[in-house]
């Protein structure tokens, strides 16, 4: 009677396990394609083009400077999405 008790509860837990992985899953696939909305979409009227380095063949960098603070932008070419925006500030 023992052994089929904890046979049964190695079963349940198991199980248990199992249902997590799988709303572990389901939440990373979420997250993964959240993501993408993190990007913003510049226009290429807003940019000076005497800022503008290009980085690779995919990116390009456009540096803003405001009063207080130094702003990089790294900016994918295929689609003008900020991939990555880096603040200094003085």
């Amino acid at each position: 009677m023992l052994k089929k008790k904890f046979l049964l509860s190695l079963i349940i837990f198991q199980g248990i396990l199992i249902i997590l992985a799988i709303i572990a899953i389901i939440m990373g696939v979420f997250y993964k394609y959240g993501e993408n909305d993190k990007f913003q979409k510049i226009s290429i009227s807003d940019i000076n083009m005497a800022e503008i380095f290009l980085l690779d063949e995919k990116h390009y960098q456009h540096k803003i400077i405001e009063k207080d603070k130094i702003i990089f932008q790294i900016i994918n070419i295929e689609d003008n999405k900020v991939k990555r925006e880096i603040v200094i500030e003085k």
